[in-house]
């Protein structure tokens, strides 16, 4: 149903070719009204070379003067009255490098970096060790078999096979029953 039909609207249900009287002649070109097509605009592709003869570098800007510095921070006098427990601020001296720095000296480890290699062995040896503390406290007897008190698995494993068997007589049944005519 389109919008344009306001004079009368077509009810809900109905078919909308049902409606129009069918003509005893098929349609023909001439009883289609014609629809204007509009021209295809056209994009000029603008020309760069006269884009760039047109174009203007505008000069750089000019400073009168250059910006005045950054004025001092002014940090007032620590008053007499604060009490004698009061902190008393002070300046900061900037950082200076130590010319005094050698390579024995307190700034540096004295512990040469281990090599990949070094750090590859300490790695299975760690690994050794912790395989070895994990062989010393296994149990071997497997809770399958019995177990030791506390760690028998049997009894869930007979009780969640024997529910398994239940399942599949019932539901082979349920099938059985679905498939006698009645």
């Amino acid at each position: 149903m389109s919008g344009d039909n306001t004079e009368e609207p077509q009810s809900p249900g109905e078919d909308a070719i049902a409606n129009e009287t069918a003509p005893d002649s098929p349609v023909t070109a001439s009883d289609v009204e014609p629809f204007a097509v509009p021209a295809p605009e056209t994009v000029t592709t603008p020309d760069a070379a006269a884009a760039i003869e047109e174009f203007e570098v505008p000069p750089p800007p000019q400073f009168a003067s250059a910006p005045p510095p950054d004025p001092e921070p002014v940090i007032p006098p620590a008053s007499v009255d604060a009490g004698a427990g009061a902190a008393t601020r002070r300046k900061r001296s900037t950082w200076t490098p130590d010319d005094t720095w050698t390579s024995e000296s307190a700034h540096k480890q004295d512990a040469v970096p281990l090599t990949a290699a070094q750090k590859a062995e300490s790695r299975a040896a760690a690994s050794r060790a912790a395989t070895a503390r994990d062989e010393a406290t296994r149990n071997y007897v497997s809770p399958a078999a019995g177990g030791t008190d506390g760690q028998s698995y049997r009894g869930w494993t007979v009780a969640i096979y024997g529910g398994l068997t239940v399942l599949l007589f019932a539901a082979v049944g349920f099938m059985i029953f679905l498939g006698v005519p009645g």
